[in-house]
Order: C-alpha cells, then structure tokens, then sequence
C-alpha cells in the first residue's frame, strides 16, 4: 500500500471489512483517507453499528481493545437450524465476531486479529497478524504464518512458517524485526517452507495446518 502512489501515477489504495454474516457490508476506507490512517478498515456502514466490548460484554471506551461487535440492517437473522450457534454468537442483537478490535476516537475501525489466533506468551497478549505483517515487510519474505507454540514455562511462545523466495536466516530475521517489534513479539522458532503456504478455497492460508506440522517437528527435535 505504501508503494502505490510511487509506482502509479493515479491510483489510490482502499480497503474494507466485513462478514458472511453481515452480507459482506461493514466497513470502507479510501483514497487519501486510507493514507491517512493505514492501519485502519475505516468507518462503519450507515446501516450498522459497532461496538468493543470487555470479556464480561461491557462497551470499552475509544482505543481499548477488545471483541468486535456488530449489529443493523443487513446482519443474518440467524444460523440455519443452528439454535446452539445463534446462543453462542448472538447477544441482544449484537453479532460477536470473534475478532479483536479498537475503535479510535474517530470511529476509525482497527482489527488486531482473531481471538482464537491471539498468542498469549507470559500473560501478554500478542497479535499474530502484527507479526505477520513486519516479517511481510522483509524483502525475502513472501508469505509468513504466525501461531502460538506451547510452551511449559509461558503458556506459549511465537511460532511462525515463512515460505522466502531468496535465503535468509533466523539471525537476520530477527534483527530485522528488532526495531520493529517488541521483544516479546519476535518469533521463537522459524519454519521455512519450500513451497508456497498452503491456503484454504477462498485464499486463506491454512494456519492451524502448518501450527501442527511445527509442533510437530519440534517434538520430534
């Protein structure tokens, strides 16, 4: 995104968020507004709310982080036959999307990651897709995968699988990262794959695949 203006004469970047559940409506951030706040998804729909709440369900203030909630017009009424589902994921109208967020004091929306993904290393919580995103940045580096390996002592330490298209090594890596993460932040053990990471239908990459084959090597060293 940062490369755009330099190497287009007119063209601008946008993104967005949304849900199957939500119709693919959520929310847009464009143009010089995008560059303005690149972290962000944007501003939510006029036809949907959002809120962060605590774990207890408690609305959080601008810039606390916590679950993303969603509710409004073009939200699902319910899962098909699925009474358990609609009980887990439905509160007072309220669609709880499973990721964590903040919201500035703009309504600038900001997805941290997803719940299930959090690593939680020594009481810190740790997003995998900020780590994801500063190992992007390596030249090398052309797709990265970053999960919680268990670990006896914290709970769970950083793991991630990295498919390069030119060598690099651990040590560089993580001097490369040092400025750019916490310490805590940077990955304990690396996997290099020599193929590109294998990814779901719709383009996902299969995290919880290569978290297994990881934890797997690792027993077996």
């Amino acid at each position: 995104m940062k490369r755009i203006a330099q190497s287009f004469a007119k063209a601008l970047p946008n993104t967005g968020w949304g849900m199957t559940e939500t119709n693919a409506i959520g929310t847009g951030i464009a143009g010089q507004d995008y560059l303005d706040h690149p972290e962000s998804s944007g501003r939510a729909s006029a036809v949907l709310d959002l809120r962060v709440v605590d774990e207890a369900g408690t609305p959080l203030p601008a810039n606390a982080r916590g679950e993303l909630q969603i509710r409004g017009t073009s939200l699902i009424r319910g899962y098909w036959n699925r009474p358990d589902a609609n009980a887990d994921t439905f509160v007072d109208g309220w669609l709880k999307t499973g990721d964590v967020a903040y919201l500035d004091d703009e309504g600038y929306l900001y997805i941290v990651d997803r719940i299930k993904d959090l690593v939680i290393r020594g009481g810190e919580n740790i997003g995998c897709g900020a780590v994801e995103a500063a190992l992007l940045e390596h030249p090398a580096v052309a797709e990265a995968s970053v999960y919680g390996v268990p670990d006896e002592r914290l709970g769970e330490e950083v793991g991630t699988t990295l498919y390069c298209t030119t060598p690099v090594t651990e040590a560089e890596l993580r001097d490369f990262l040092a400025p750019r993460l916490a310490k805590f932040e940077i990955p304990r053990y690396f996997t290099f794959a020599k193929t590109p990471l294998p990814r779901t239908a719709s383009g996902k990459i299969l995290k919880r695949a290569l978290r297994e084959v990881a934890i797997n090597q690792l027993q077996l060293n």
